[in-house]
């Protein structure tokens, strides 16, 4: 059983609309499904009137999640979504919900609350553009690197995370290499490997590395319908394959979650060698590491490698 995700319900049911709006309800909420807001509940016949009325209404919109826990069927989520209406009105908005799953992994029941964002009050949480101006740490002084680093670093692109890394003089250099090992020594297809990348990149909501990675995956024959599927968390897009949907899926439960639920590691294993899971999940958390450096340390993406060219710590790995 796969547990949803309001953030997920919210894509499919309001914003993106790609399914006919009873599909997208049936897909994330229960039969028995209530919901409660303002001091109402609604049963799940007059949720899915509010849902058809507001989508009538809604010309675009997006969320963000800010903080998600699950506790056997509790569930408890904080997010902020912007909209934009037919008529040109937004709104900005941060909601808190409460609520249980039913056996099947459908929402049961959902209460909310929320109050409205100011458009420039900033929220930490976000990647507010101001917040990634200035790194947090100043350049390390390369002379106090042990001469080994010094050398090896000679080597790389004077880029910013190669910077931020060799704070770590210890680490930087086998944290470097590794990226080697990850182009080179992998069963795991190339273009698999990077279908992985992109989707760790989009749920730890990391830039650079999507950037990095949109014309490596390329190059690795990842198109264009793809990553756009993987960028909108579109896992139900009837574009990808039956083997993509698992590997995306999979990488992204990983990130979010401390377990894989069976169904999903049973089709996993209909696709993957029992050698490519492991790697799959050295991936996911290589990359994962990759992306914290850059979002918690706001490391500013200067160039975008491609083209037989190299980034870091993509910098190491053999062409």
């Amino acid at each position: 059983m796969t547990q949803v995700r309001i953030s997920d319900a919210l894509r499919a049911v309001a914003f993106e609309q790609t399914l006919d709006v009873h599909e997208a309800l049936d897909k994330f909420y229960a039969p028995d499904y209530t919901h409660r807001s303002d001091g109402k509940t609604l049963d799940r016949a007059e949720f899915a009137e509010m849902v058809a009325r507001t989508r009538s209404q809604l010309a675009r919109g997006t969320v963000t999640v800010l903080d998600e826990l699950r506790d056997g069927t509790r569930y408890a989520e904080r997010h902020v979504f912007e909209i934009t209406m037919i008529d040109g009105s937004t709104a900005r908005r941060e909601i808190a919900i409460f609520g249980e799953y039913a056996e099947d992994g459908r929402f049961r029941h959902l209460s909310e609350t929320g109050f409205d964002v100011p458009a420039d009050d900033a929220l930490t949480d976000l990647d507010e553009p101001t917040e990634k101006t200035m790194p947090r740490l100043a350049d390390p002084d390369p002379n106090a690197a042990p001469d080994d680093v010094r050398d090896f670093l000679s080597t790389l692109p004077p880029d910013p995370l190669v910077k931020m890394l060799a704070h770590s003089a210890g680490t930087v250099k086998p944290f470097i290499q590794l990226a080697r090992t990850q182009f080179t020594s992998l069963e795991l297809p190339a273009r698999s490997r990077e279908i992985v990348i992109l989707t760790v990149a989009e749920y730890t909501e990391c830039e650079f590395e999507a950037a990095q990675h949109a014309p490596m995956s390329e190059e690795a024959g990842v198109d264009q319908r793809t990553r756009d599927i993987i960028s909108g968390r579109d896992l139900d897009n009837p574009d990808l394959s039956p083997y993509d949907r698992t590997l995306i899926r999979f990488a992204a439960e990983v990130v979010q979650r401390p377990r894989v639920a069976n169904d999903l590691f049973d089709q996993v294993r209909q696709f993957l060698t029992e050698r490519e899971v492991v790697e799959v999940l050295q991936v996911v958390g290589y990359y994962w590491s990759f992306g914290r450096v850059c979002t918690v340390l706001n490391v500013e993406l200067t160039k975008v490698y491609s083209d037989g060219q190299v980034s870091a710590p993509d910098a190491a790995r053999a062409d």
